[in-house]
């Protein structure tokens, strides 16, 4: 239950979830897949970043601690 929990409070996961309901719900809708595919690549990019600043809060806090 504790990750389910942790897992909903990630930024990143509550982003992938969105991108793969989207996904789900444009091939019902009929969308066209050139904006499917925009609206997935501004998803992964988050995903990416958000990755790359976790990064570098985990990176601030180990230099932090060895000083």
């Amino acid at each position: 239950m504790d990750l389910l929990k942790e897992l909903l409070n990630s930024k990143k996961f509550v982003a992938m979830i969105i991108g793969v309901i989207a996904t789900f719900l444009s091939r019902r809708l009929g969308l066209p897949e050139e904006q499917v595919a925009e609206v997935i690549g501004l998803i992964i990019a988050y995903v990416v970043g958000q990755g790359i600043a976790d990064n570098g809060k985990e990176a601030a806090k180990i230099a932090g601690n060895s000083l």
